[in-house]
């Protein structure tokens, strides 16, 4: 496992160690996916191509849905 200390701007950006880019052959402009799971680490995806972030994207459709779910469940808990 590779890691490295990186220094936040104070617009909220950071360097990926080189090391961690040639490993995973991040490139200039490519795309990287920030996550946080239950645990609260965050968590950096190098994203391939911009069509892989948006056949993972929700349509309209599929998150108005989620959102009416998630509102009938917030009603159901503050009752």
């Amino acid at each position: 496992m590779s890691e490295g200390y990186v220094k936040v701007t104070n617009k909220g950006m950071i360097s990926i160690p080189a090391e961690i880019r040639k490993k995973h052959n991040i490139v200039d402009g490519q795309y990287v996916l920030v996550t946080e799971d239950e645990e609260g680490n965050i968590i950096l995806e190098p994203v391939k191509k911009i069509d892989d972030i948006r056949k993972n994207a929700p349509t309209v459709e599929e998150f108005k849905k989620i959102y009416l779910e998630s509102r009938e469940e917030d009603a159901r808990l503050e009752r």
